[in-house]
């Protein structure tokens, strides 16, 4: 009932139809039907509907409604004009969901474009060219490839700070992303120059490898900046709307729910995508490095020119004046309040400095709204930190192991095959089925639950390096005593072992990576979105400063106790951040 009450409160007047007053008697049906909503609202807590009601088109999101929820919504009926025409409102309504499904679509063809590339990095550092068990170039050993991927990872997500001032402030999102993936493109260009074998060679390996890591870490940081905001762009509808489905049935359509899902299908496409380090991985082994680089390099290039071309479909919100200045004055004066936002409104500011400024109470609120994303995403760290086991250690973990021809870095794909089967199941299966019984399953919720899956997921790692010490031939120095033939013989414990590790990783991600897009969406200020979420990229970056300052724990035996740390780190974290945030669950439930 009060969905309803907040639906009908928050009506604006649609992109075509015509707009009828409930007020007005020329239709008996539509007054009486005012009049019993009002009684059946205040039953319910809700104040008196004075508002016009209007009907648009937005896209499609199922609600079940029971009891007297539902018989409100059939007296919304009565309101209709009787000029609308169901069939109509349908047509356009799927014409809308279609061009939203084509802006979609071709937005995260270069997401997934570019994915199969750093999965290659460790080997291609770690490993020198006569490996007899793994493929590799460069030869600098497993402690120095985690120190240069983690730089890598650290600077690719501090540039985002950059992009995102500089979408907000002058270019705009769509015009900034075209920027970021042409920079993209030429790094790339040079990973796969440096990566022949004539190059490697004459020495131009590891010179390549730096200059390349550099460039393309100030396209990936352009990329994660913009590319979630602009995809959520795309969806232009109000708070709460009613649609029709095909078979003529009534719907309430919830935008925050409908935002839930764009990331959700955006985080599931970025995980299509990291699929092509199953083909990556084998052509690193047969073919060499720079056809590996080559693949997703050329898809990344068409898909930019495709997504270049398509241009007009978008819906690309050029930025208006820039509020960062006022936002980081209005948080100083916050700093100075003793950090209370509200000593930041102006009538606060007029009376205790006697200044006036150029904001809004409104801006204050809407500032505090997004500095308490920011602030949840310092708990992000410690997960980011563990997330980056996968690209970095768990790889050189399966290099120790007895594979069987298995590729030591193609595990890492079972991750993205489980969060390609794992997500839809969760929205389209377990989210209605709580909606269902009527239990909230809200961004901090999910959050929560995917820190403790990775603390599982921590905890089973540390399991598995303490049975590869079990085990001989080398026990905890695998691979470097004289039994294993200068590193010919891995200690015998089969690669395989490692699949749940990735399971759990990919259920982890599912509940925790798009809640934590979403949320950095929803509590930005309109002209802020794109700032802070680079606030969330940058927790990423200070969960891999971490894994800087833990690199000389990246030898045998000491990961193993630097394993069980980050479980027991990543537990206490979960349940520290859901002590702190549960409190605004209770504002996220009441708006749905």
């Amino acid at each position: 009932m009060e969905l309803l009450c907040d639906f009908l409160s928050q009506l604006t007047t649609p992109a075509f139809g015509e707009v009828w007053s409930s007020s007005q008697t020329t239709y008996p049906c539509a007054h009486s039907a005012q009049i019993k909503l009002a009684l059946l609202a205040r039953n319910g807590s809700c104040k008196k509907v004075t508002r016009q009601v209007a009907f648009s088109n937005p896209p499609e999101y199922r609600m079940d409604l029971k009891g007297a929820d539902k018989r409100l919504l059939a007296l919304g009926t009565l309101l209709l004009p009787q000029a609308w025409s169901q069939e109509k409102h349908h047509q356009a309504h799927q014409e809308k969901r279609s061009h939203l499904r084509q802006n979609f679509v071709s937005v995260d063809t270069l997401q997934t474009a570019s994915r199969g590339m750093s999965v290659m990095f460790q080997n291609y550092i770690q490993n020198s060219r006569t490996d007899p068990l793994r493929p590799g170039a460069l030869g600098l050993g497993q402690s120095i490839a985690g120190l240069m991927n983690n730089i890598f990872t650290l600077f690719s997500l501090v540039t985002p700070i950059c992009a995102a001032i500089i979408a907000d402030s002058w270019l705009g999102r769509f015009r900034t992303l075209c920027l970021a993936l042409c920079v993209y493109v030429v790094g790339t260009m040079i990973l796969i120059i440096t990566s022949l074998p004539v190059s490697l060679a004459h020495g131009a390996g590891l010179p390549g490898m730096i200059v390349a890591m550099f460039v393309i870490g100030i396209g990936v940081g352009g990329v994660k900046a913009t590319m979630g905001p602009f995809i959520a762009d795309q969806c232009t509808d109000e708070a709460y709307q009613i649609s029709y489905t095909r078979s003529g049935e009534k719907v309430i359509v919830d935008r925050e729910a409908t935002v839930e899902y764009i990331f959700n299908i955006y985080y599931w496409c970025v995980n299509v995508g990291s699929l092509a380090g199953i083909a990556t991985t084998f052509m690193e082994k047969d073919v060499g490095f720079w056809a590996a680089f080559l693949m997703p390099s050329s898809v990344l290039a068409i898909a930019l020119v495709v997504f270049f071309l398509t241009r007009s479909r978008y819906v690309d919100h050029r930025p208006g004046t820039n509020i960062l200045p006022k936002a980081f004055r209005a948080c100083w004066y916050g700093v100075r309040g003793g950090g209370r936002m509200d000593d930041a409104k102006p009538e606060n500011v007029l009376k205790k400095y006697g200044k006036k400024v150029g904001w809004s109470a409104s801006f204050v609120e809407e500032l505090k709204s997004g500095l308490i994303a920011c602030r949840a995403f310092i708990a992000f760290v410690i997960y980011w930190l563990c997330q980056t086991q996968m690209s970095t250690n768990l790889i050189s973990q399966a290099a120790n192991m007895n594979s069987h021809g298995i590729p030591n870095d193609l595990l890492p794909t079972i991750n993205s095959v489980t969060v390609v089967i794992f997500l839809p199941i969760l929205q389209h299966v377990v989210n209605p089925a709580l909606r269902r019984v009527k239990l909230a399953f809200p961004p901090v919720n999910r959050m929560t639950v995917g820190f403790i899956v990775e603390a599982m997921a921590m905890a089973y790692v540390a399991g598995i390096q303490r049975l590869i010490y079990n085990n001989g031939p080398c026990f905890d120095r695998p691979r470097q005593c004289t039994a294993s033939h200068y590193g010919d013989i891995p200690n015998q414990v089969h690669i395989l072992i490692q699949i749940p590790v990735y399971i759990l990783e990919g259920v982890g991600e599912t509940f925790s990576n798009p809640a934590g897009y979403e949320y950095a969406y929803t509590k930005a200020p309109v002209s802020m979105k794109t700032v802070v979420q680079a606030a969330f990229a940058l927790s990423s970056a200070g969960g891999s400063a971490l894994a800087l300052a833990l690199s000389p724990t990246y030898k045998d035996p000491e990961i193993l106790v630097m394993y069980s740390s980050l479980a027991g780190f990543m537990f206490l974290d979960a349940c520290v951040f859901y002590a702190i945030f549960k409190k605004y669950n209770k504002a996220q439930i009441e708006r749905a």
